[in-house]
């Protein structure tokens, strides 16, 4: 069985190495689609939404309204920090597909126990920066 919980933020970001447009610092209203993946327990749930919702807010505070920089991106970094402008940084670029594996990865080692008490044996990431485009990351627990 697969619950699902929706939860969405605001960020700028830049892909520097794009040849396009994406090279600009630009933004999106994120969608992250989080779905757990386990047995239906004697309750009749997978686990409770109250407590998917407080393992994801958590990271979604962290991030909304901020623009996402990779640690690579020296030159946006000195901008930020000259300014004191708030940044939210990662080790990889901010591509869709990186931010997905990123948060399952962050849920999983941060919430093991919780997820292993309540037999999650999967966790997805669903990722969409525009309306039609979207990257998706399932990773065992």
């Amino acid at each position: 069985m697969i619950i699902a919980k929706s939860f969405h933020w605001e960020a700028a970001h830049r892909i520097p190495w794009h040849e396009g447009k994406c090279k600009n610092i630009h933004g999106h209203s994120y969608k992250m689609i989080v779905e757990l993946e386990g047995a239906i327990n004697e309750r009749g749930i997978v686990m409770d939404f109250k407590d998917l919702k407080e393992i994801v807010q958590p990271y979604i505070q962290l991030i909304d309204h901020t623009t996402i920089i990779s640690v690579w991106d020296k030159e946006l970094r000195e901008v930020f920090d000259s300014k004191q402008w708030n940044y939210y940084l990662l080790p990889f670029d901010s591509t869709a597909e990186n931010l997905c594996k990123y948060f399952a990865e962050l849920i999983i080692k941060d919430n093991g126990s919780l997820l292993s008490a309540n037999n999650i044996t999967t966790v997805s990431v669903k990722i969409s920066e525009t309306e039609t485009a979207y990257a998706y990351a399932k990773i065992m627990v």
